[in-house]
């Protein structure tokens, strides 16, 4: 059964950190239903000027107070959402539809309206908290009986996407699944859909060629420090040891344009006579190409490209409530090396370069469950997601 429509489907997504996971999407949905006009829309696209110019001052600020502020502010994010959680489950049970506040009908989600109004989409397809959030605000303002599809990207749940009027949730494994039934959202309305994969995360660069190109002229090990974009100060002290020791490995740190960090960084290495290289911007298929380990933060979309990547993962503990879940998760799952301090993070370095069967085994591991997620995003699933309106006449 085909679909012969020309509508349109939008995607959603954050340009920094979800471009991947667009990219797939739109491959996959494009590749089963040639009939379907699909736009994708950055964050740029949908937020306005105000919104971006706070969050990056937001993340400045983040950076040089992450340890502190970061942990923070996620404690109280949870106890906001959990209570807003339990307020449309509340209003669901009684058949109370919550209206709208002052602020809400005044937020940044202008440009999402003019979305809806411009191609009056079928189905939107959103890859981030804050878009979903606005798309379901846009919704109630506009009338629009678009469907959303809420892609949930991660390891583990945060629970700014769990919304009581989102149509369909595309998750990435059954924790996640058995995280938004526990809130109340029917079965029916998830799909086990593994991570959306695009093949820009594989490689396309040999070792040499990308060592050559981020001017690496040792032949020593690679090991690739990610601290996240703006919680890199939160593992400073455990990667210490890391900056203390000569001649076994190259140690690259990114940085982002966290300078106070990088600064910080430098002042060690530099005490201990140790050559680090410092990178801002993340380029994936060099940086996969020429590692040879990965020490980061609980960072999904980072961690899943090691894993296709076939680069073993020394996993460190993060300070967010998200953080803390998918640390339990990829632990749990004996996915990558555990590491809480300076020295069990060196120790599993120092391992995982030596021990060439313990680098296998872990490489093994992460290649199971990579296998694993790479049946699951088929077009199938695509199938289903476009299914919401397939009842409907299409061809009006």
């Amino acid at each position: 059964m085909s679909i012969r429509w020309n509508k349109h489907l939008v995607i959603l997504y954050d340009k920094q950190q979800g471009a991947l996971i667009c990219g797939a999407l739109e491959r996959a949905i494009g590749s089963a239903f040639p009939e379907c006009d699909i736009i994708t829309v950055d964050d740029i696209g949908y937020t306005n000027p105000i919104y971006r110019f706070w969050k990056a001052k937001l993340s400045h600020f983040y950076a040089k107070n992450a340890r502190f502020v970061v942990s923070w502010l996620s404690k109280i994010r949870e106890k906001k959402e959990l209570a807003r959680i339990k307020e449309e489950r509340e209003n669901g049970m009684n058949g109370k539809e919550r209206k709208l506040t002052f602020s809400e009908r005044n937020s940044a989600m202008g440009r999402i309206v003019n979305i809806l109004n411009r191609f009056r989409p079928v189905v939107i397809v959103v890859t981030n908290r804050y878009a979903l959030k606005m798309t379901l605000l846009a919704k109630k303002v506009t009338g629009s009986d678009v469907k959303v599809v809420a892609v949930i990207s991660d390891f583990a749940l945060s629970s700014e996407y769990v919304r009581s009027d989102v149509d369909l949730f595309l998750v990435e494994n059954d924790m996640l699944k058995d995280g938004l039934m526990r809130y109340g959202v029917d079965r029916d309305k998830i799909l086990i859909s593994g991570m959306p994969f695009s093949e820009d995360q594989k490689p396309t660069y040999s070792r040499s060629e990308a060592r050559n190109l981020l001017g690496l002229s040792s032949e020593l090990p690679l090991v690739v420090v990610n601290g996240g974009e703006y919680c890199t100060a939160t593992i400073k002290d455990k990667v210490r040891k890391l900056l203390s020791v000569k001649e076994k490995y190259v140690l690259m740190i990114l940085t982002y344009d966290n300078k106070s960090i990088r600064r910080y960084y430098k002042k060690i290495a530099d005490e201990n006579g140790v050559d680090v290289v410092f990178k801002e911007e993340m380029n994936y298929p060099l940086i996969f190409a020429a590692a040879d380990v990965i020490v980061t933060l609980p960072e999904t979309h980072f961690i899943y490209s090691a894993f296709v990547n076939k680069i073993p993962v020394v996993l460190l503990d993060g300070i967010t409530v998200l953080e803390h879940d998918v640390y339990r998760y990829l632990v749990s799952g004996a996915l990558v090396t555990p590491a809480k301090t300076p020295e069990e993070t060196y120790a599993a370095v120092e391992e995982l370069l030596v021990d060439t069967d313990r680098r296998n085994e872990m490489i093994e591991r992460e290649q199971v469950y990579y296998l694993k997620e790479r049946n699951l995003n088929s077009e199938r699933l695509m199938y289903d997601v476009l299914m919401i309106e397939a009842s409907k006449n299409h061809d009006d």
